[in-house]
This record gives structure tokens, sequence and C-alpha cells, in this order.
């Protein structure tokens, strides 16, 4: 039971990895696709844009992770809070279901917005400073005006 605790919530933190990111890096590139250069502000501010946009379309999946790693903690170590109902989830998609059933949609979407500040934050931290860092070698090393006949 300890290593089946350890891993609860993986599952939908798998799934939703691969479409977060792949739209998180789509919407980037479609938003600072106008040129060779970009600047780091133009950067930072798509990186807050696609990052927020990714982190809601994929936030049901992290809600039903943490409600079966909440699940898990409480079945391992006991919360010591005695509990009228206590749900129990099957897998991830009883508790998609359960909680789409006896909350409703908007449920899936609770503590959304700091989740997504925090994430268009650090999102656009991280693009900026890797817009900044790629601009600073691209001129270091001028990459994009190199003359390849000089190699023959």
């Amino acid at each position: 039971m300890p290593l089946k605790t350890l891993f609860a919530g993986s599952g939908p933190a798998v799934l939703g990895i691969v479409p977060y990111m792949g739209l998180n890096f789509a919407l980037y590139d479609y938003l600072v696709r106008k040129g060779d250069r970009v600047n780091v502000r133009d950067a930072g501010a798509a990186g807050a844009i696609s990052g927020g946009v990714s982190k809601f379309v994929v936030y049901p999946l992290d809600t039903i992770k943490k409600r079966l790693q909440a699940q898990a903690f409480e079945t391992f170590w006991g919360s010591g809070i005695k509990r009228s109902t206590s749900a129990h989830y099957k897998n991830m998609v009883d508790c998609g279901l359960s909680i789409f059933r006896e909350e409703g949609v908007g449920a899936f979407y609770r503590g959304l917005v700091p989740t997504v500040m925090k994430t268009m934050m650090a999102t656009s931290l991280t693009f900026a400073i890797f817009q900044l860092t790629k601009n600073t070698l691209q001129t270091m090393h001028d990459w994009t005006n190199h003359d390849d006949s000089a190699i023959e």
C-alpha cells in the first residue's frame, strides 16, 4: 500500500503534461513568430499567455490528481478529521465522474485563479530568461550572419 500511495495521482499528472506542454510551446511559438529575433519583453508576455491558457485547459486533470493524492494521504496517514462522508475514488475516471455528478463542472476549477497566476508568472519568467540567453548567445557568436564559404 505505501508504494501505491506514493504514486497516487500520477495517471492524471502524466496524462495532463502532454497537452499542457504541447499547447504551451505551440501558443508561445505562435505568439512570438514575427522575425528572427524576439525581444525579452515579448517573450515574457507570450510565455504568460501560453502558460495561463495551457493551465486552464488541463486544470480539470490537475483537480483529479490532487483529489487522488489527498485520498491516498488520508488513507495512509489518516487526517484526524471525522467526516460524515468520505469520498473513495477507485481510479481517475471514477474520480472525475464523481466530481462531475456530485459537485458539478465548477468543482473542476476550484482554486483556478491562484494556480493560473502562479503558472503565468513562472512561464513568463522561464521564456523571458530563455529568450535573453538565446539573444545573448546569438549576439556573442553571430550565428545568424555566418559565411558558409569560409568553411570550405
